[in-house]
């Protein structure tokens, strides 16, 4: 059985939460679906309780990470699909093809190709790269190819870092510790929300600036706080206030440039 954990915040917002239940539910295969929802102001916990095929939990998580965890501590199955919240598994089989590739022990974490909903050159090329090169030499993965993780190799990294931002990187850091992820063939589809509101080279350029900002161990904080400015797309925060101009250093690790 394969276990998904979809963590939500204020999703209805967005567009892709209806499409994405019924996604998961017409998935073939035994399955068990986990909705984690931090408080949300939309209807968004309304919504998933209306589809008994869904479990719904409430926590107090105040950021994605902390969610995933939640979904990941209930869970059943020994492999779990942790869902990124805007992006569509491929229909049906998606959750078939994660079960027959980790009948092969070797295969101990996995994530699909990707690619956006809008067509535009950079984005084709962004998950491009995401799907053959940074997973290849960097052996990273983002939450938006839905990563598949063997409970065993979960619990013994002790989940998913606890951060704000980044916090797929640094769970992907330590996956690659054992091995390279296996990438499914099949693709799911993200998405490009905030390549909409804010441009697609602006977000790019955004995304790019972060990834240096991770390099230079800025607070994880503060970054997702310049990342989202006043959107809380994957955080909330108690205040609505932007970062200051002058960033505090606490962050450890690296990153690649942003998907989402």
């Amino acid at each position: 059985m394969i276990s998904v954990v979809l963590p939500c915040l204020n999703e209805i917002r967005h567009g892709y939460l209806p499409q994405i239940i019924e996604n998961l539910v017409a998935q073939a295969g035994p399955k068990e679906l986990i909705a984690v929802i931090s408080p949300s102001a939309d209807g968004t916990d309304k919504l998933l309780a209306q589809v008994p095929q869904i479990r719904v939990i409430e926590s107090a998580g105040t950021n994605r990470a902390q969610r995933l965890n939640v979904g990941i501590a209930a869970s059943q199955g020994e492999v779990i699909l942790l869902h990124h919240p805007a992006t569509l598994l491929p229909p049906q089989q998606a959750l078939t093809l994660i079960e027959q590739t980790f009948q092969d022990p070797q295969v101990m974490w996995s994530g699909f190709r990707h690619r956006f909903d809008l067509d535009h050159w950079l984005l084709r090329y962004t998950s491009w790269y995401s799907t053959a090169v940074r997973p290849q030499f960097g052996r990273i993965l983002y939450l938006e190819h839905c990563l598949a993780v063997r409970r065993s190799l979960l619990t013994e990294i002790g989940g998913v870092p606890d951060m704000d931002i980044f916090e797929d990187t640094a769970l992907s850091q330590r996956l690659g510790q054992y091995s390279a992820p296996m990438i499914l063939p099949a693709a799911v589809v993200t998405s490009a929300r905030r390549y909409r509101s804010r441009g697609v080279y602006q977000q790019a350029l955004l995304n790019q600036a972060l990834k240096l900002m991770y390099h230079l161990d800025i607070d994880p904080q503060w970054m997702n706080r310049l990342y989202e400015q006043k959107v809380q797309i994957n955080v909330t925060y108690s205040d609505q206030k932007l970062p200051s101009e002058n960033p505090p250093a606490n962050c450890d690790g690296s990153t690649e440039g942003r998907l989402e």
